[in-house]
């Protein structure tokens, strides 16, 4: 497979050959249809397959390029396929003709007013940039086009070790270019229901062959004691938050002229929260016994010196995942603001009024874009909701099951309190953006309740977990 696609008009066939000649100088591997394809093949499909298994669609803009319908069609399949777009451009074009695909990204220009051998360079440059993460990209998509072309038949779902990295890789390159397409995101979820589901049919098999094999029982039961025992020691410590009335949205005024929703009054019925973040420590069990994914940055999470620490690069199936296993589930949006506000107060942080400072909480202040990293959960005593639920504020934002509703926070919609995931598999949708709240050791918040908004399948350097139960 050729590593790049060169996309160009047959009337600029003299500069296109100039551009794969300085290509092959440099030994990149590229994909060019010089002759037209054999008439015994079939030609669309045989184009298809070239762009599909490259790393990156190269396509040569003229006048003649943005005419031909077959470009524009090679164009389209590469931007369906999430194919990274370098746009290289020869000759003056009319700006308002460029593809909307292509319009916004920076093109290289080999016009006569600039140097041929500069411009060359930064394609160089343009190609080498990311190419791990280009590869992997490749490999994840053509895996995926054979599972949606076999009706996606589970027999070609990733499994063990290729699901664990497709997961790691897709959460760290979240956001770089070329992104990850809805088709990867959709097989690797797919891919990890089957495991979940495949594990729980294993699961249930053993539990049953316990009553049945009453001669091996002990030997059968071990696991599962030993898993019960390390629930109880990943569960942390609950604190209730009463029954009533509190405020939720923005009580400072200075805040609301910037645009947050402004306060209002609302209820809610007892339930508990966890006192601290869900730790390294805490989590590990739960991988362990196999129910949990390590997060997105192994080397903090297994530091010895980070047990204590918060978890974090855990995105909210695995939050809620986490949570289920010790038997509790992620608090709503509704239910963080009420225990960090307190009952009937218009307080502007968990403690009280005072404006946060580095004594109170672990979060950037002034123009400093970080701390020192994450710090113990146990850290920060100072920092605490009247009910005693113990850094809400800094060190990790904390997933919430709330979905961001724009309405609402961007309108006069009333709040939607059913808009929010009941934490089933069969419901997970993680291209829906969640709600975070608290701010975390890289990420300022300026009051109580300002939200951070990310796709559930996504993750970073602060997102941490904190579990609730009814």
């Amino acid at each position: 497979m050729a590593r790049i696609f060169v996309s160009y008009s047959r009337r600029n066939k003299d500069f296109c050959k100039q551009l794969t000649d300085e290509l092959q100088k440099r030994e990149f591997d590229f994909w060019v249809d010089w002759e037209g394809i054999p008439p015994t093949v079939d030609w669309m499909k045989e184009i298809e397959k070239g762009i599909e298994e490259a790393d990156t669609f190269l396509a040569i803009i003229t006048p003649d390029w943005m005419s031909s319908r077959v470009c524009i069609d090679e164009l389209n399949i590469a931007v369906k396929n999430g194919k990274r777009l370098i746009p290289v451009v020869p000759s003056d074009i009319v700006w308002d003709s460029v593809p909307a695909t292509l319009a916004h990204l920076n093109f290289i220009f080999f016009t006569e007013a600039f140097d041929f051998n500069e411009q060359v360079n930064k394609l160089f440059t343009a190609l080498d940039t990311d190419y791990d993460w280009l590869k992997t990209h490749r490999r994840l998509q053509v895996k995926a086009l054979e599972w949606e072309r076999s009706e996606k038949e589970n027999g070609f779902l990733l499994r063990g070790r290729d699901l664990e990295d497709a997961e790691q890789q897709i959460s760290i390159n979240a956001t770089k270019n070329p992104n990850p397409t809805d088709l990867q995101r959709d097989y690797i979820l797919k891919s990890r229901q089957e495991t979940d589901r495949q594990n729980r049919i294993r699961t249930n098999s053993l539990r049953a062959a316990v009553v049945v094999m009453l001669g091996i029982i002990a030997a059968l039961v071990y696991p599962y004691v030993a898993e019960w025992v390390a629930q109880g020691q990943a569960r942390g410590e609950l604190v209730e938050i009463a029954a009533g009335s509190f405020y939720m949205g923005s009580t400072d005024p200075s805040m609301v002229e910037f645009g947050e929703r402004g306060e209002w009054l609302t209820n809610l019925p007892t339930f508990y929260m966890e006192k601290y973040e869900v730790t390294n420590r805490q989590y590990a069990l739960c991988v362990t016994y196999g129910v949990c994914t390590p997060p997105g940055n192994p080397t903090y999470f297994r530091d010895t010196d980070n047990k204590e620490y918060p978890v974090l690069h855990v995105n909210v199936y695995q939050a809620n995942a986490y949570c289920h296993w010790i038997g509790r589930r992620l608090p709503s949006e509704l239910e963080w603001i009420r225990a960090a506000r307190g009952l009937d107060s218009r307080r502007l942080w968990p403690w009280d009024d005072t404006p946060p400072d580095s004594q109170l909480t672990n979060m950037p202040f002034d123009n400093t874009f970080e701390t020192n990293g994450a710090q113990p959960v146990t850290s920060f005593l100072g920092n605490k909701s009247p009910e005693g639920v113990q850094n809400l504020v800094g060190n990790a934002l904390e997933w919430t099951s709330a979905y961001y509703l724009e309405s609402y926070y961007y309108g006069s919609d009333p709040y939607d309190m059913n808009n929010y995931w009941d934490g089933q598999d069969e419901t997970y949708d993680g291209t829906r953006s969640f709600i975070r709240l608290g701010g975390g050791w890289q990420r300022r918040i300026y009051h109580l309740a300002e939200i951070a908004v990310f796709p559930g399948e996504n993750t970073d350097a602060n997102t941490g977990i904190r579990c609730a139960s009814d």
